[in-house]
C-alpha cells in the first residue's frame, strides 16, 4: 500500500460509523457457570479527593473506582489458552509442563502470548434474518450447509483473515438471565467449526453464552476444534442488535482483549467500522 493509499484508508475510517458489539458492564449482568460475577464500586467520593491532594483548589473534584470481574463475564474473548486438546496447548505447550499452570499467573503458553490484537474484515451471518425468526430456535444447530447456505443469502463469502460473527437473536434477552442460559442453546457444530478453520478465519463468536451448538453431543468439541486445534479466537455473549438492524454483513471488525498476562480470556468491547 502506497502512502496515498494508506492517506485515503485512514479517512475513509475516520467518517466510519462505529458499532459497539459488546453488553455494558454492569452489576448482575450474565456470567457462565464458572466465571465470577462482575462487582463494582466507587473507591473514593467527590467530597473526599480534594483533602487527600495537597493545594488542590476545592472547586475541582476528582472520583475513581474499582472493579472485579471474571475473564469469562459478558461479552469476552477466549484465548488460546482456554482449551487445550490431547494434553496440549495450540502452540503444542503440554497443560501439565513446569510452571504452565499457576493460580497466580495463569496458563503460560511456551511460545505465544494467549491473545492479539485482531483488525480484520468482519461478517455478519444472521441467522435471525436468514430463517425469518426473531430468535433462533433453540435446537438449531449450524452446519457447514447452513453456514453456506447463510452467507450466500446474505452476499458475503468467508476467506482467509476473517472474523465471522453468528446472529442467533439472543442478544435481545441478554437480560433475563435464565432464559439466555438455558440449554440446548442454537450454534456451530464441530464439523461447522472445522470449515471455519479450514478458511483460515482469524476469530469467530456470537451473541450466545457457549457460541457452540450447546450442550452438543460432545460439549466443548467445537471450542476444541477452534481453539488448541486451529488457533481460532472465540468471542462469546456479542451484542449484534445495532449491527444487524444496518442490514450490513460486511464490515471492518477490531477488537483488543487486555493484555492479561496468562490470561484464559478477556473481558472486550470490539466494534465493527462501517464506511
Amino acid at each position: 500500500m502506497t502512502i496515498m493509499d494508506s492517506a485515503a484508508a485512514i479517512r475513509a475510517m475516520t467518517g466510519a460509523r462505529i458499532i459497539q458489539l459488546g453488553h455494558p458492564l454492569r452489576a448482575g449482568m450474565v456470567a457462565n457457570g464458572t466465571a465470577a460475577p462482575f462487582a463494582h464500586a466507587l473507591s473514593c467520593h467527590f467530597e473526599h479527593v480534594s483533602a487527600q491532594i495537597p493545594g488542590q483548589d476545592p472547586d475541582i473534584c476528582g472520583v475513581s473506582d474499582m472493579m472485579a470481574i471474571g475473564c469469562h463475564t459478558g461479552t469476552h474473548i477466549d484465548s488460546l489458552a482456554h482449551i487445550s486438546f490431547e494434553g496440549k496447548l495450540f502452540d503444542g505447550t503440554p497443560v501439565d509442563g513446569p510452571g504452565v499452570q499457576d493460580d497466580f499467573y495463569g496458563i503460560r503458553m511456551a511460545s505465544m502470548e494467549n491473545f492479539r490484537p485482531i483488525v480484520s474484515r468482519g461478517l455478519l451471518l444472521d441467522f435471525t434474518r436468514f430463517l425469518g425468526v426473531d430468535i433462533v430456535p433453540r435446537d438449531y444447530v449450524v452446519t457447514p450447509e447452513r453456514m453456506a447456505a447463510c452467507a450466500t443469502a446474505q452476499g458475503v463469502a468467508i476467506g482467509r483473515g476473517d472474523s465471522v460473527l453468528f446472529r442467533m437473536g439472543f442478544d435481545t434477552r441478554y437480560k433475563d438471565r435464565d432464559y439466555f442460559l438455558k440449554m440446548p442453546l442454537p450454534g456451530p457444530d464441530p464439523a461447522c467449526a472445522r470449515a471455519l478453520v479450514a478458511a483460515g478465519v482469524v476469530s469467530t463468536g456470537s451473541d450466545t453464552m457457549p457460541y457452540e451448538a450447546a450442550p452438543g453431543d460432545e460439549p466443548l468439541l467445537v471450542h476444541a476444534e477452534l481453539i488448541p486445534k486451529g488457533g481460532v479466537f472465540i468471542f462469546e455473549m456479542l451484542d449484534l442488535r445495532e449491527l444487524a438492524a444496518t442490514a450490513v454483513h460486511e464490515f471492518l471488525f477490531v477488537a483488543l482483549p487486555l493484555r492479561i498476562d496468562g490470561g484464559t480470556g478477556s473481558p472486550i468491547n470490539p466494534v465493527a467500522l462501517i464506511v
